[in-house]
């Protein structure tokens, strides 16, 4: 039986991508074969497929670090999936497996090197993954959600500790109300800490509701935050890019007190800290799934498409235009 998944054969914008039916991928010893129910969309998706320039930046860097890719041919880099996190049903499992089994229920995401990413993608109808990119799912957490959980907790997880986030800190948050920002405010108030999250004046109550205290970026951002009485910041997180590094010293901090999930050489240059998943650790994905197992985090879901190359495309232009109010799932088997 074939398999149908999502590829590109070159970098472009949404009409690059196809829907190809494939032969299944050779199990290695170390994977799963996973069922695949759900597939939560993230801004890496596009931008990869789309080859932007900051990514192909990091992959120029990666070629000096490693020489040999210098001679791999341009064919070699394609056909490339699309998406890396998901949810599903392992249906197979490798001869050095040993933490999981056929009939699980696994979340998890494809993890590759800074860059353009690997050639795998996680919108098909089954993919092969190694354990370590897939953890078990709670009972009360449907793939819907598990689909969205992946990226998310490397992310922040990995962001959070490049930074050292403790309960005493009061941390700036942009992008706050979108898929990984509304994550990041609420793992953090789950620890303790004060957080501040700018979004449009649109999400003020959302913010509200999540426990930020919320700046919309239309104000005077920097001057409304040193106007609240008895705050004083001490850690930053940028999830959107643009000036909000600049924002960080602006506001006294140092830059190792301030992370970005923009590559922006700029920002670097000035000290800031580029992270994310590549500061993760395995246990990132289990501390993300307890607290929404416990209803300590609320995962909000912006829309849910079908599995269809029309209605993916469409997706992925509704997530380009940015401004969401939560995740974007593809929905590829009903649960």
């Amino acid at each position: 039986m074939t398999v149908k998944a999502i590829q590109f054969h070159r970098f472009g914008n949404i009409d690059v991508l196809e829907l190809a039916e494939v032969e299944p991928e050779p199990l290695k010893e170390n994977q799963v074969r996973v069922k695949v129910a759900a597939v939560g969309l993230n801004p890496v998706d596009y931008k990869i497929f789309e080859g932007v320039k900051q990514l192909r930046m990091l992959s120029l860097l990666m070629k000096l670090k490693h020489p040999s890719r210098w001679f791999e041919k341009a064919s070699s880099l394609f056909p490339r999936g699309v998406a890396r996190d998901f949810a599903g049903t392992i249906i197979e499992v490798g001869k050095s497996v040993t933490q999981f089994s056929v009939g699980d229920r696994v979340f998890g995401t494809i993890i590759s090197a800074p860059g353009l990413g690997s050639k795998r993608g996680a919108l098909a109808t089954e993919i092969c993954v190694k354990e370590t990119e897939i953890a078990s799912m709670p009972s009360n957490i449907d793939f819907l959600h598990g689909s969205v959980l992946g990226v998310s907790s490397l992310t922040v997880g990995g962001a959070f500790r490049k930074i050292n986030i403790g309960n005493k800190d009061t941390i700036v948050i942009s992008g706050a109300s979108g898929g990984i920002g509304s994550i990041a405010v609420q793992y953090a108030v789950s620890k303790g800490v004060r957080v501040i999250g700018i979004a449009s004046a649109g999400n003020a109550d959302y913010l509200r509701s999540i426990g930020a205290i919320p700046i919309s970026y239309h104000e005077s951002i920097k001057e409304k935050i040193q106007e609240l009485s008895g705050v004083t910041v001490t850690k930053m997180l940028d999830c959107y890019g643009g000036d909000y590094v600049k924002l960080g010293f602006q506001l006294g901090l140092r830059g190792d007190q301030i992370a970005t999930l923009v590559p922006s050489p700029s920002a670097i240059l000035k000290g800031a800290q580029f992270t994310g998943p590549r500061h993760s650790q395995y246990d990132d994905f289990l501390s993300l799934a307890e607290l929404v197992s416990k209803g300590e985090i609320s995962v909000r879901l912006d829309k849910i498409y079908p599995f269809s190359l029309p209605e993916i495309k469409e997706a992925y232009k509704d997530l380009e235009k940015g401004h969401t109010r939560g995740k974007r799932v593809i929905v590829i088997q009903e649960e």
